[in-house]
């Protein structure tokens, strides 16, 4: 389990801002970023730092997911940016 860091861009100013997401993985971290994020900014496609688990504060806990969830959580991401930035 590690804490992965994503810039995330405002879509409206373009301002670059980060967000954290604890998983087991960085692609579960990134979909659940997606979508928490995606209906107002564009999440960049590989992380940017990597943490502990649950090093800062303010983070999304993906913790309780597997990497069973992995295909519906791609499929939920894929389909939430394509909403999104059509």
């Amino acid at each position: 389990m590690k804490q992965y860091e994503y810039q995330i861009i405002n879509r409206a100013t373009g301002r670059v801002e980060h967000v954290r997401a604890t998983a087991v993985s960085p692609d579960i971290a990134r979909a659940q970023i997606v979508l928490a994020y995606a209906s107002q900014f564009d999440v960049a496609d590989l992380y940017s730092d990597i943490n502990p688990p649950h090093r800062v504060l303010g983070e999304i806990d993906c913790s309780s997911l597997t990497i069973s969830d992995l295909d519906w959580l791609l499929r939920e991401a894929k389909r939430t940016e394509a909403l999104f930035t059509a």
